[in-house]
This record gives C-alpha cells, sequence and structure tokens, in this order.
C-alpha cells in the first residue's frame, strides 16, 4: 500500500464517522478492526479501528503512525515508516437528549348558514375547546448550543372542538318610518317594552304589515282570522282584554306573546311566514 493511498483511507474513514474522548491525544489508525486497542511497541500509542465507530474530530498536531493488518503488534512499528496528517480524537461537548412537548391545537370556526337569522348578521351557536398535542423530539447539543432537533413522533391526545358560527340568511325588507299616532307606532313601543329593538322590531314590522297592513278591524272572510296579528280565531285575543275587536293595543300585546311562545322572537315569526306557502306563522 502506498503512502498515498494509506493517506486516503484515513482521511475518507475520519470523514465517516467521529468519536469523542475525554481529552485530546495522539491516536494510530488501523485499518481493521483485528487491531483495535493493540499497542504498538514503544510508541504508546493506542490503535483505533474506525470501522463502524462513531465520531473522529480531524485536528493538526504532530504526524501519527499507519498500521498495515499484515504486521502483528511487534513488527508494525518498523513495517510503518510513512506517515499521515494527524487525527485527533477530541472531546466535541455533544450531546443528545429526548423532549417531550405538549402543544394545544387550537379550534377551527366552523359557519353555517341560519335561514331564521337576518342577511348580514351572525350569531355563535358553539365555542370551542382546544386539543392537544404531544410530540417527542431528539435534541442534539454542542456544548450547550442546540444544532439540530428532529421530531420522532407526534399524538394527538385531545382532538379540538370547533367553534360553530351561523351566518344570517334572512331577508328582511326596509320599511317606511313609523308616522306617530298610528298603529305601527303603538305597535313599535309595545314592541321596545318587550326588548325587541332594531331588527326585531323590522321583523315584527315587516309581517304584521304582510298579515293585516296593521289594521285593527280587518277579518280574513275565508279563514275567520281577525286583526293586527290575524288570531285565529280573534276571540282568543280576549285572554288579554275584553276590547279585542277595537283596541290595537290589545290585539298587538297577544300577538306579541303568541309569537315569544311559539317562535322566540318576531324574526323568528318572519322566517316562519317568509318560507312558507301559502304564508302564515
Amino acid at each position: 500500500m502506498t503512502w498515498e493511498e494509506s493517506a486516503t483511507r484515513a482521511r475518507v474513514a475520519s470523514e465517516r464517522t467521529r468519536i469523542a474522548l475525554g481529552r485530546a491525544r495522539d491516536v494510530v489508525l488501523a485499518e481493521y478492526r483485528s487491531l483495535a486497542g493493540r499497542q504498538l511497541g514503544t510508541r504508546g500509542a493506542w490503535v483505533v479501528a474506525l470501522s463502524g465507530v462513531a465520531g473522529i474530530a480531524v485536528g493538526a498536531l504532530s504526524s501519527v503512525v499507519y498500521a498495515s493488518d499484515s504486521a502483528d503488534a511487534a513488527s508494525t512499528e518498523s513495517q510503518a515508516a510513512m506517515t499521515i496528517p494527524p487525527i485527533i480524537a477530541a472531546d466535541t461537548g455533544a450531546s443528545t437528549t429526548f423532549e417531550t412537548v405538549s402543544t394545544p391545537l387550537e379550534p377551527e370556526s366552523i359557519t353555517q348558514t341560519d335561514t331564521s337569522l337576518p342577511m348580514g348578521y351572525t350569531k355563535v351557536v358553539s365555542t370551542g375547546d382546544p386539543g392537544e398535542q404531544i410530540a417527542t423530539y431528539s435534541v442534539t447539543t454542542v456544548d450547550g448550543v442546540e444544532v439540530r432537533r428532529e421530531l420522532l413522533s407526534a399524538v394527538v391526545v385531545k382532538e379540538p372542538t370547533h367553534d360553530v358560527v351561523s351566518i344570517g340568511s334572512l331577508v328582511v325588507p326596509t320599511r317606511p318610518a313609523v308616522v306617530p299616532g298610528s298603529n305601527r307606532d303603538i305597535g313599535k313601543q309595545i314592541a321596545e317594552q318587550w326588548g325587541w329593538t332594531g331588527i326585531e322590531w323590522q321583523c315584527l314590522d315587516n309581517l304584521f304589515e304582510r298579515e293585516s297592513n296593521w289594521r285593527h278591524l280587518i277579518a280574513n272572510p275565508s279563514s275567520g282570522a281577525y286583526g293586527i296579528p290575524q288570531a285565529l280565531p280573534g276571540s282568543k285575543m280576549a285572554s288579554v282584554g275584553s276590547d279585542w275587536k277595537t283596541n290595537p293595543a290589545t290585539q298587538i300585546t297577544w300577538g306579541l306573546g303568541y309569537i315569544k311562545g311559539r317562535y322566540g322572537t318576531p324574526c323568528g315569526a318572519w322566517a316562519a311566514w317568509t318560507y312558507r306557502s301559502p304564508h302564515w306563522y
């Protein structure tokens, strides 16, 4: 084997492996594992087999002897006249640890169409709850500085539950301004007492306009429905007042009670009326 071949083998071996010893020291390279641990005569250096050993650091100190496999421990020193650049096994300060990390999985927002909710409005139906993922990493540090992090496993231990948000699709037409002293004005004031303002008032205004045009003396000749809310039969409104036939306030009050008990809100009643054919609530 020539000097160049010996040097090349040593260089390749050093580039492919890496070992950390307790302190820096000169080492002698042996091509075969059979020489591992054998002392080279009076040199006092120990043979380190590179094959399959992790971690050789290359340094630049004094030359070391390259030993071939054909020699025994006694004759190696005389045969290994050629030298190669030094290869130093040094303390790299490298260590590997395993780290387990818990990571929250944030809920997503899921939207759904709500036909009873006015267009342009949204409502949170349910609030989600975060999930949890446990990840395990292999972490390599050199002199206390992290140089590599490898994900080994990731397990979802709790699935997140998502936010559910309704998006309204109910069309609520805009109505003209309320004329003071009119049945609409009375209705708006009573609705405010029930807490139904804004969009809820608009739904109520549209509903009673479609049912009776806010006329308190109107009767449906075919069904017998009567008054502003078109109660069927009209005598139901007597539960609010004996003047149910002539008093718009009595009729409106009865109508709001009916809406609250059956649909919850004027917009709920307006949605039912809108999507039914023929229309009714």
